[in-house]
């Protein structure tokens, strides 16, 4: 295309060339992958994604945890576990053991650890005490919010109940 000349002024044809061209597809390609590079920099400097510190030495231990979960169902325990909030904002948490035979359980340890899903830093771990025969109780201070409640029950050195569950807390 040839663009006309007016008298008294120069004017340029512009000429789109295979350089400019690869200059541009290469500019572009250079910011995104700039963009993409600050963006998975802030992503990793944000959020580690680490949810457990020995992951490989937990893909061992699965099939000892499957066995010790059957072991834990074979008991025939029936546990209750409630978790309020308290006017004062505080989490109560009650867990109720009773063996096979409906008889409360215990002199047991009992810990429950609130796990919130993304930011282990922002736990709740609380040791219940037991109020009444097989009735243990604990009070913690947690946000509202999705939770992980793991329940650990716990004779001597020998955890003999596991439970893990999702709850959310207004």
């Amino acid at each position: 295309m040839k663009v006309a000349m007016i008298e008294g002024t120069k004017s340029k044809e512009f000429k789109l060339s295979g350089g400019f061209v690869l200059f541009v597809l290469i500019a572009f390609f250079v910011v995104v992958m700039g963009v993409n590079g600050i963006m998975a920099y802030l992503a990793v400097d944000t959020f580690s994604g680490v949810q457990s510190e020995k992951p490989y030495e937990n893909g061992l231990a699965f099939n000892r945890d499957i066995a010790k979960a059957r072991a834990q169902d074979a008991q025939g325990w029936v546990v209750d576990e409630t978790v309020t909030r308290a006017a004062t904002g505080d989490v109560s948490l009650n867990v109720r053991f009773k063996d096979s035979s409906n008889q409360a359980l215990t002199g047991l340890t009992v810990t429950t650890t609130l796990k919130a899903p993304v930011d282990s830093r922002h736990d709740c771990k609380v040791m219940l005490t037991e109020e009444s025969s097989g009735v243990y109780m604990g009070v913690t201070p947690c946000a509202a919010g999705q939770w992980d409640i793991e329940t650990l029950a716990q004779r001597g050195n020998d955890i003999v109940y596991r439970s893990i569950s999702r709850i959310i807390l207004h």
